[in-house]
């Protein structure tokens, strides 16, 4: 066999190359002096370019069962008499590759379903034939790495289209049966008399339904639930859905809709409520309903212990939960006796009077008077904010002593119009705080004493213009005590002597210089910053203020400085760090430039510069891509699939252990030979050349293989090479039965 031809050579010259094959052949034979019409396989009768005939010849009736599917999923959502389409639309296709499962999130997505859609349909059409859609399942076998057969294999096993709707509950006011009116007439169930209700019905009853003790038990359960309001022998509706619903009587078919019709017939008209025998009709309504006994639905209610409780459960709350706290019309009401209080009387501190005040403690004076000087006050009075602190920080808060009862003993013991308490005053607070937690004024002085203010807030970082006096000028420095002494105001450079530049530093000087589109002579204020904060020269005495204070103090009004003054920059950032020039410069000198740019994911037709087009390709000096390798197709009519062509596509696709749906040029070759193409005539009409130049023309750029619908070019190119018909070429295929 004939080795693989390479198609490395460009587009134009393959077509060249092409067209110089074909007229060498058509030449050699008017030589010889037959005509197309002579041209014949030596197996293949003369009368053989009939295309049905050729269509009964190919495999199985594979493509039929495909036929028919196709139309089911075409025709879906239409209505039976309308009339049925024999094209498809794009959503039709995306739903046929969705239902029938070729369609996944790696070897065929929903962005390739509509490409290969887009593919097959012609240029301005909106919908795809038959014959389209042949061609896009053979696309789909070949992402696949699937034979045609395999493929229609898995479409006939999925079957049709499937409705997925969303089915709607049950709803018996939906049934015709139960339509009146003009509904009722519009289908022809005839108009249903309306008669007026039956106020007697309930007297006029023979037998009433049984009520068992049990019965009798759960309906007063019920009533009694949540607190019992109108008694244990009246049940109002939400009560008797709540009953059917903790009895598991509701459901889809008998819902809390059928349940309130049914409480609303058995109650007397104006009432709310029914009573026992009411609830036992209720229940043998409910039965009837459910299409079961009376027994057996009381037998259900019986069984259920008690009502289901999904409330939420409240957290403890003293002011609710604790009666001994109610007061007035609650503590009447709940029967709670309220001892006489020695603390209520007419007067503000009426409550003191016949009590002697709590005894002093030691350290108890010294602790109130270091609350009271916390955060800037005076000894000796105290503020509800620094009685607040003290409560928190001394640990005496509780479920049972809260926030609002500190506030409430800091009112009760301060004079009125006083915003403040004296140390008398806080042992009377002392002592109230005693008496509300129950541990006594002793336990709560000890507690006090051992404990101290804490502070919580931040500490401040070290700031030079703030917390080193000797900076402070003016007001401050008076303030403090600061002698400052008469200031000469020279240049700063005077008695200073120029800074040597140390090795690697002008090279480091240059790089940041350089960086981000530089000209690595200059350097402004960005730079400089930059070159500090990645050199590591930041600390808590040299900060990024202090090195724009530098900057600005050796620019002198200028926005960009050179390689000098950039050493005096150094100088002078040494000094503020307290260490010598020459070990900053060696720290200088060992660093480079970073870059934290956000790097971009990869992008073909950003990156890949083979890509560009047009002005960006003329821009980079890319020369046009030639695309005049599909020009050939332009009005040609697609050939037509086969019947059977599909199976002979894939044997020989896989004669040499390739793959389904991809074939090659030896593939080609070993096809053309087995099918006769290459005839031994003297003119040789169709040559292996001229077999490899067809291969080239019709593969695709920066590919070697071509797929089922290429496949057809290659033998409608092949047809017209010999002189013979497409259909006549696509007989001899099909004769051979596959490779020999």
């Amino acid at each position: 066999m004939t080795a693989a031809v390479e198609t490395s050579e460009p587009a134009g010259e393959q077509l060249g190359r092409f067209d110089d094959l074909m007229n060498e052949s058509n030449g050699a034979a008017d030589d010889d002096g037959s005509s197309d019409g002579d041209i014949a396989f030596e197996n293949l009768p003369e009368d053989s370019d009939s295309e049905p005939e050729m269509a009964s010849l190919g495999g199985s009736g594979r493509l039929a069962t495909l036929r028919s599917t196709f139309l089911s999923f075409a025709n879906f959502g239409r209505a039976g008499g309308a009339t049925q389409l024999d094209t498809m639309d794009g959503n039709m296709w995306a739903k046929f590759c969705r239902e029938t499962g070729l369609q996944n999130k790696r070897s065929l997505t929903p962005v390739q379903v509509d490409l290969i859609f887009s593919k097959v349909k012609d240029r301005g059409e909106r919908r795809i034939d038959f014959e389209d859609f042949k061609d896009a399942v053979a696309m789909v076998a070949e992402m696949r790495r699937m034979s045609f057969a395999e493929l229609t294999a898995i479409i006939t096993a999925k079957g049709g289209p499937q409705n997925s709707g969303t089915m709607a509950e049950y709803n018996k006011f939906a049934e015709p049966e139960n339509f009146t009116g003009s509904y009722a007439a519009n289908l022809g169930l005839g108009v249903k008399m309306r008669r007026h209700a039956d106020l007697n019905w309930k007297h006029r009853l023979t037998e009433r339904p049984k009520v068992t003790p049990g019965l009798r038990a759960s309906f007063a359960m019920f009533n009694q639930f949540g607190g019992g309001v109108h008694g244990a022998m009246k049940m109002e509706s939400r009560g008797f859905i709540k009953m059917l619903r903790d009895c598991n009587v509701l459901n889809k078919r008998f819902n809390e809709a059928a349940a309130d019709i049914i409480f609303t017939k058995v109650k007397d008209r104006g009432e709310r409520f029914i009573d026992i025998h009411d609830f036992a009709l209720a229940l043998h309504f409910v039965a009837e309903e459910k299409g079961t006994t009376y027994e057996e639905l009381v037998a259900q209610i019986c069984e259920v212990e008690e009502p289901s409780c999904s409330g939420t459960y409240g957290e403890y709350n003293r002011f609710y939960d604790d009666k001994s706290t109610f007061s007035g019309q609650y503590a009447a009401k709940f029967g709670v006796i309220k001892e006489e209080n020695h603390f209520k009387g007419d007067s503000h501190s009426s409550w003191r009077e016949g009590v002697s005040p709590p005894a002093d403690a030691p350290g108890l004076k010294a602790c109130f008077n270091s609350f009271c000087v916390f955060g800037g006050g005076e000894p000796g009075a105290m503020d509800n904010v620094k009685f607040a602190k003290l409560c928190r920080d001394c640990g005496l808060l509780s479920k049972k002593f809260t926030m609002t009862d500190v506030d409430m003993v800091f009112v009760k013991v301060k004079k009125r119009t006083e915003r403040k308490i004296g140390y008398k005053d806080f042992r009377w607070a002392v002592y109230l705080i005693g008496e509300e937690t129950g541990k006594g004024y002793d336990a709560i002085v000890e507690v006090i004493v051992r404990a101290g203010p804490k502070s919580s807030g931040t500490v401040a970082e070290y700031t030079r213009f703030h917390d080193d006096k000797e900076s402070f000028t003016g007001l401050y420095a008076e303030k403090f005590g600061v002698v400052k002494s008469a200031r000469v105001r020279r240049h700063w450079k005077e008695g200073r002597d120029p800074p040597k530049p140390v090795k690697g530093v002008r090279a480091t000087y240059q790089a940041f210089c350089f960086f981000a589109g530089g000209n690595g002579v200059d350097m402004n204020i960005k730079i400089w910053a930059k070159l500090v904060a990645e050199t590591g020269l930041l600390g808590k005495k040299f900060n990024m203020t202090s090195a724009d204070i530098i900057f600005a103090k050796v620019a002198e009004g200028r926005k960009l400085l050179g390689f000098k003054d950039f050493l005096w920059m150094l100088q002078l950032a040494s000094e503020e760090k307290g260490k010598s020039y020459e070990e900053l410069c060696e720290r200088v000198a060992t660093h480079a430039p970073d870059a934290h740019g956000t790097k971009a994911s990869f992008t073909r037709l950003h990156d890949d510069k083979d890509t560009y087009t047009g002005a960006y390709g003329a821009n980079l000096g890319i020369a046009a891509r030639v695309r005049e390798h599909r020009s050939w197709k332009e009005g040609r009519t697609k050939p037509r699939s086969v019947d059977g062509m599909e199976d002979i596509y894939d044997a020989f696709c896989t004669v040499n252990g390739g793959k389904p749906g991809r074939m090659d040029a030896v593939e080609w070759r070993k096809l053309c030979e087995d099918c006769g193409f290459f005839e031994p005539d003297k003119g040789r009409r169709f040559s292996p050349d001229q077999a490899d130049a067809i291969f080239r023309k019709v593969c695709e750029t920066q590919s070697d293989t071509v797929g089922y619908v290429d496949f057809r070019w290659l033998l409608d190119l092949s047809a017209e090479a010999k002189g013979v018909s497409y259909a006549r070429l696509c007989k001899a295929v099909l004769r051979s039965g596959g490779p020999q």
